[in-house]
């Protein structure tokens, strides 16, 4: 979205209203907004900046500082002393799966599909989420009306369609239906743009090469068993090395990376083993895979968002026999969360993977609830928001926004900003409740949400 044609709209706004700036040929003047009277959580560090004043120039943050800024012609913008931060990063959605997976395979169509996300992602902006690692699906189209300015939305990173082996996390295929890759299948919009098929190095090459085509900013790879899936056991390691390395390979051939599915020792192992960068999930993880990802240094990206899901809403969108699945699932979460922190692993970023109901998306921030079991609030803001930010930057020349840092308060960055009423480093909590403590919501420079008198 053009923030230089958005941004004198901002100022009309009413106490407890939200604002969803629109395109007119007309408006082609831009004014700089100044926020003062702000407490600075600039992602990195745990002090805050205090009565400090940061200013946004188009779609860019132009200064922080705890000296008086004078210029000319800006909107300024009282922060009441509320904390200034950046805006929040979520690293494993899907965008586009927003019903059970059975109804978008069988029910809806490709039209329904496109209203029903576009609707949801400015749910996710309005819950503060200015930038998103979509983990899956067609989610390219949503990118560029957001990008385009005809939709309102966070930031998308897409995968494209997941990759997945026959008989694997990707696979969705009634049982009588053929497989998509034989001789004389008709593959529908489903099995066209949510998950290829793919098995042995040739079709894998392809298949990784196919998502590029399409736009994707990084690859997703099924490499060990789902709860979504009904062919998969959750024991099950899938890929063999030689085609895990094939797509690290294909991936890395655009200067961009793989992020694999993932939830036992096994799968993590020989994932890493293969190159991937990102473990994404890896709740049934042991000391051993724990030890190994400590080494190899690369990014865990767990959920915890499953601890608050009851048996009817997962029954609802994955099925009755996913329930046993989805228990065990559940049950190694803690642990792991246990293990990360006892091994001192860093590389963790800020996920959630709700997918199948709009209602229970709306659950999005309690995400921050449940990693306060372990992580103190300092370190869930920095998962969230800069942590993250460093993750979606491994999409090296593929980046769909390489003009600044993303997660960041600091001069260049982009002008994702929240203002939120309260100190969240000290209360992370506090993020849980977006709709009354989340007053001002910017997302390049373009103000969407503003509560302030």
């Amino acid at each position: 979205m053009n923030g230089c044609l958005m941004r004198i709209l901002v100022p009309a706004v009413l106490a407890a209203s939200h604002l969803f700036p629109t395109h007119a040929a007309s408006q082609e003047e831009s004014f700089p907004i100044l926020f003062t009277n702000v407490h600075v959580f600039d992602g990195v560090n745990e002090a805050r900046i205090e009565n400090a004043n940061v200013l946004v120039v188009d779609n860019l943050i132009a200064e922080v500082s705890t000296e008086p800024l004078a210029v000319a012609n800006a909107q300024i913008i009282d922060g009441g002393g509320r904390t200034l931060m950046p805006g929040l990063i979520d690293a494993h959605v899907h965008m586009a799966i927003t019903e059970p997976i059975a109804d978008l395979r069988d029910n809806f169509d490709w039209m329904y599909w496109g209203a029903v996300s576009t609707i949801e992602a400015e749910k996710m902006l309005l819950r503060g989420f200015t930038s998103v690692r979509d983990a899956g699906g067609p989610a390219m189209g949503l990118q560029k009306a957001i990008d385009r300015g005809k939709a309102v939305g966070p930031r998308i990173y897409p995968s494209g369609p997941v990759i997945s082996q026959t008989s694997g996390h990707g696979e969705h295929r009634h049982y009588t239906e053929p497989h998509p890759n034989f001789e004389g299948a008709s593959p529908s919009f489903f099995n066209q743009h949510l998950e290829f098929l793919a098995d042995g190095v040739p079709e894998v090459l392809r298949a990784t090469r196919e998502s590029l085509r399409l736009g994707a900013s990084q690859i997703k790879v099924m490499a060990g068993g789902g709860v979504s899936s009904s062919v998969d056991p959750l024991h099950t390691v899938q890929y063999l090395p030689e085609e895990l390395e094939a797509a690290v390979k294909a991936a890395a051939d655009y200067d961009t990376y793989v992020l694999v599915h993932v939830y036992n020792d096994e799968s993590i192992l020989r994932s890493i083993e293969a190159g991937v960068l990102s473990i994404d999930h890896a709740q049934l993880m042991t000391e051993v895979s724990a030890q190994a990802i400590k080494d190899a240094d690369v990014w865990v990206v767990p959920y915890y968002s499953l601890l608050g899901l009851d048996e009817k809403t997962v029954v609802k969108v994955l099925g009755p026999l996913a329930m046993p699945k989805f228990l065990e699932v559940q049950a190694g979460a803690r642990n792991q969360m246990k293990l990360l922190k006892e091994f001192g692993i860093e590389k963790v970023a800020f996920s959630t993977d709700i997918i199948g109901d709009p209602a229970a998306l709306t659950k999005q921030n309690d995400e921050f609830k449940y990693r306060l079991e372990e992580w103190s609030s300092y370190e869930v803001l920095v998962q969230a928001t800069s942590k993250a930010g460093e993750l979606l930057a491994l999409s090296g020349k593929l980046n769909p926004y390489p003009e600044g840092p993303l997660g960041v308060i600091a001069e260049g960055a982009y002008a994702d900003i929240l203002l939120v009423d309260g100190n969240p480093v000290e209360d992370a909590l506090i993020m849980t409740d977006y709709e009354n403590n989340f007053d001002l919501i910017m997302k390049d420079g373009v103000i969407y949400k503003n509560t302030l008198d």
